[in-house]
């Protein structure tokens, strides 16, 4: 059933360019009307499952680009009637790999990765409790931070920002990935001077960060990445939860504030490597998502863009093979004679 409705405002002098556009659709799947008091210009209404959707906007955004008095909005839908009884045609849309547009992704993920005084305060507010959780060893505070923590933003943002190719993306995204990521190691390590890592935290095993490194540190992230890439492009939003949970990524970086804070430099270097590779491993899992679920631009400014796209994938995946042959190495020092 369609659960998109899209709703086009033109000139009329452009109405016969946007029937061109749609005419692959059935007739009764879309419909035009003059808008009120403006009779120059023209409101059509196009009903499309999500799966149809990225191409007919694609194709009028092609068709009107030089265009000027023109505006789309996308629409979700909660149900309409009547239902599609063509079981034919709902077997196909069922069976059909789907994605949100690459608008309303792009709308969604800009938001979270905006650097603002929200974000900055949010960060530092999620520290502050996932320190205190990991200094008393209560597993349920640091959840807690984790669940509230907005650091997983920027980096989907960033994974998103490479498979469109997006250079302003990227560097919105980077900076405020490197802006929470200094605040809460300001936060952390402040905390960390005037309220010392004691016994329970190390007793605890919530910050004992000297065992074994080992891949299990890149897969657990490598799977929390997926997850939530899945969730932005299919546009469930509310999962995201969870994953921020299982992804892990707040409670090694508050957990290297505070033993840097603390004195205890050789401890807080393995929590930071933890840090480090739950960052790269979440950025190559979402990229992988993305480009798997066929979200590109519009159009590739050049064939050297596109090409830019898979050697950052490529590139990306090295550095999270590297990655994990470190803390492999790390882990077992014995083999290398250290």
């Amino acid at each position: 059933m369609p659960d998109r409705l899209i709703q086009l405002v033109v000139r009329k002098d452009d109405s016969q360019t946007i029937c061109d556009c749609l005419g692959d659709l059935h007739a009764q799947d879309w419909w035009r009307t003059d808008c009120v008091g403006d009779l120059d210009r023209q409101v059509f209404y196009i009903a499309l499952h999500k799966a149809d959707a990225q191409a007919t906007i694609d194709a009028i955004s092609e068709a009107m680009e030089d265009r000027e008095n023109w505006r789309l909005y996308s629409l979700a839908t909660e149900a309409n009637l009547p239902e599609i009884v063509d079981e034919e045609e709902v077997e196909r849309l069922a069976q059909q790999e789907t994605s949100a547009t690459r608008e309303e992704i792009y709308g969604d993920i800009r938001d979270g990765a905006s650097l603002t005084t929200d974000y900055l305060l949010m960060t530092a507010l999620a520290t502050c409790v996932a320190a205190i959780g990991l200094n008393t060893g209560q597993v349920a505070v640091v959840i807690g931070a984790m669940v509230i923590a907005p650091l997983l933003g920027p980096i989907l943002a960033f994974a998103f920002g490479t498979t469109l190719g997006n250079l302003a993306l990227l560097k919105v995204s980077a900076r405020s990935l490197l802006a929470g990521l200094g605040v809460s190691v300001a936060v952390g390590t402040l905390l960390g001077q005037i309220y010392p890592a004691g016994s329970n935290a190390m007793d605890s095993g919530m910050m004992d960060y000297s065992g074994v490194l080992g891949l299990h540190t890149v897969i657990l992230p490598l799977a929390s990445g997926a997850a939530a890439a899945l969730m932005v492009a299919g546009n469930k939003q509310s999962g995201l939860v969870g994953v921020m949970v299982a992804a892990a990524l707040l409670p090694p970086l508050a957990g290297f504030g505070l033993l840097l804070g603390s004195g205890n430099f050789t401890m807080g270097l393995r929590a930071l490597a933890s840090v480090i590779a739950n960052i790269v491993a979440i950025n190559l899992a979402a990229q992988v998502v993305f480009y798997v679920k066929g979200i590109r631009p519009r159009r590739w400014n050049s064939a050297d863009h596109a090409t830019s796209v898979r050697t950052s994938l490529m590139v990306s995946a090295a550095l999270v093979a590297l990655v994990a042959a470190a803390l492999w190495g790390f882990g077992h020092p014995q083999i290398f004679g250290l």
